[in-house]
């Protein structure tokens, strides 16, 4: 049984309550903390109300004692044990404060000040010490006061920037506010009391003053600590969506990436026949116009074969350092005719000399694309500008149209294979959806945003530097190549006939094999031959076990060995052409270009 006065009853009964409260919330910020991936601002609030449930339960101790009935163990202020609750109770009551601080620095997304960080254990120590030579609990109140206030106001500080309508921070915001009120009054009226008794009435109601507030600035932290996760699981949720479109944008690739290898290498050897002989009949003036024109649709084909092995990511680079500047110019030459039939301008803002070391056709078809289609967006007589910086170790390039933008609703899609936004029959989708996979072929990136000044759209692609490497060929020597002799493996009686053609056309002695392990057969036909054009894909080894072989049995043959391939799109020809010192020509042949490397081939040899 315990015998109390109406004005301690009151407090202490407040007491307990807070106590129990407090503890309840250290349950539940416990159980939100033992979720897979708890929050820094989570860790910091649980550590603020178990120091808080702790204090207040130091403090009920040594109140409950004080009113027992027995006076051999009724304890009073300025006894060791009472003191040492007390210094128990302040140091708990420091750590909470100083906790609530931290937490609202991390539930803003930032990380507590330095000055924070060095007064964290000296404040605690300053106040846990403090009973000792102010052992009477009225004190004490003004002493832990201004620690109050000044936790609660630079909490207030660090939330002040944030937003309104979170109603968890909006009820931290208003806890905080109360807070400061509620010990501001303490403070006064512990200064004050023994003016008038009625002061001391009001000073045992401190406990459900501080229980209210502890409510609000509990739930409004618990909200709060919801909030935030809510916000990163969103995030996380938006990732995850974005990895997946990525992840079934990649699947889509590499199936068309299989479709592209078998269509590359059936289209591109009738194709090598088609240009070749397309080629010679140019020479005949009586059919030169026709032939022209069946080479300039062989040439559209070539492209679409060629944009679809990009597409699927297994087109071959030739890095090289290019001048931004230079680049641009030739790329806008390239469109002059557009710029003039449309009335539109393009602007450069490019300065000279900033270098990217970068394969020259598949940017320079990135930009292409990029300028064309912003010339088709922008009114007549509008304005394109393609701009060039260097941002940090990588460069941008920028194009900015005055077109009606693109809505964000469109902007996820946007780079998706055969999605437009054009009039049926004004294209097919796969312009940006190409750009988008040279450019991540190069390890850049490539976006659109809204244009200056919020009007039409703003294309950004930016690269990496690349390392800078010298891409000048080694000087040969000229050689007489009349009555050389070329072999030609290739499983397509169409592509060696025309090639046939070709080089006696040249002056060259021809012999041929339709696979490998036939010329492999007759050692001597590789022996007599200046230089070895082998197809890569071919019935039995083919021309990467060709390769394979020399490599490890005739370097001395390799070393006059040229290989071709019209199948540049499947992963297995693209492995090859990285680990391939030997030059490797893609079908359809430019045949000047062709017969350019066997002689440089046969000249090195010489």
């Amino acid at each position: 049984m315990f015998l109390f006065d109406r004005i301690d009853f009151v407090a202490l009964v407040g007491l307990w309550v807070q106590a129990f409260v407090a503890w309840v919330f250290v349950a539940i910020l416990g159980a939100l903390r033992r979720r897979e991936q708890p929050s820094a601002a989570l860790e910091s609030f649980f550590r603020a109300f178990v120091a808080l449930a702790a204090s207040l339960s130091v403090l009920s101790i040594r109140f409950f004692t004080a009113h027992d009935i027995k006076p051999d163990v009724r304890w009073a202020d300025g006894q060791p044990g009472v003191t040492a609750c007390y210094c128990a109770y302040l140091g708990l009551k420091a750590a909470f404060g100083l906790y609530i601080v931290r937490g609202c620095y991390e539930l803003t997304g930032r990380q507590p000040s330095a000055r924070l960080e060095r007064l964290w254990w000296p404040t605690i120590a300053l106040l846990a010490l403090a009973p000792i030579a102010v052992p009477d609990i009225t004190p004490l109140l003004m002493v832990q006061a201004p620690a109050m206030i000044a936790a609660a106001a630079v909490s207030l500080h660090v939330l002040r920037r944030e937003d309104a309508e979170a109603s968890g921070q909006t009820l931290v915001r208003l806890s905080l506010r109360a807070l400061l009120v509620t010990w501001t009054v303490h403070g006064v009226v512990a200064a004050t009391y023994t003016l008038a008794p009625w002061l001391r009435f009001l000073l045992s109601f401190n406990s459900l003053f501080d229980l209210a507030v502890q409510l609000m600035l509990g739930v409004g932290l618990v909200i709060g600590v919801l909030h935030e996760s809510h916000r990163r699981m969103r995030a996380a949720e938006i990732e995850r969506e974005r990895l997946e479109r990525e992840l079934a944008r990649n699947e889509k690739l590499r199936a068309l990436g299989t479709l592209v290898s078998g269509v590359a290498h059936e289209l591109n050897n009738p194709l090598t026949v088609i240009l070749g002989y397309a080629e010679i009949l140019g020479e005949t003036p009586e059919v030169a116009g026709q032939a022209r024109i069946i080479s300039e649709q062989a040439e559209r084909c070539r492209g679409v074969v060629r944009s679809l092995s990009a597409l699927a990511g297994q087109s071959k680079q030739s890095p090289e350092q290019l001048d931004t500047r230079e680049l641009i110019e030739r790329v806008v030459r390239g469109l002059e005719s557009h710029e003039r039939a449309r009335h539109k301008t393009i602007a450069i803002e490019a300065a000279a000399g900033l270098v990217v070391h970068a394969d020259r056709i598949g940017l320079e078809q990135v930009l292409s694309n990029l300028l064309s289609n912003a010339l088709d967006a922008s009114p007549l007589n509008g304005l394109v500008t393609i701009a060039a910086r260097a941002v940090g170790e990588r460069v941008e390039f920028s194009v900015n149209d005055q077109g009606p933008g693109v809505p964000d609703g469109l902007r996820a899609r946007l780079f998706e294979p055969f999605f437009t936004t054009k009039n049926p029959g004004a294209g097919l989708g796969l312009g940006l959806a190409i750009a988008h996979a040279i450019v991540r072929a190069h390890g850049g990136t490539i976006s659109v945003e809204p244009g200056r000044d919020n009007r039409g759209a703003r294309f950004v692609v930016v690269l990496p530097r690349g390392e800078a490497r010298s891409n000048a060929p080694a000087p040969t020597q000229r050689t007489t190549l009349a009555g050389r002799r070329l072999l030609v493996l290739d499983d397509d009686d169409g592509v060696r006939s025309v090639l046939r053609q070709h080089a006696e056309r040249r002056g060259w002695l021809v012999e041929e094999a339709h696979c490998a392990e036939e010329a492999l057969a007759d050692p001597q036909r590789l022996v007599r031959a200046d230089v070895v054009l082998c197809d890569l894909r071919m019935p039995g080894m083919g021309g990467i076990g060709f390769h394979d072989r020399l490599a490890g049995e005739r370097t001395d043959l390799l070393a006059r060995t040229v290989f071709a391939t019209g199948d540049l799109a499947s992963a297995e020809a693209v492995r090859f052409s990285r680990r391939c010192t030997r030059p490797l020509i893609q079908k359809p042949f430019d045949f000047g270009a062709l017969f350019a490397a066997l002689e440089s081939a046969v000249a090195a040899r010489t």
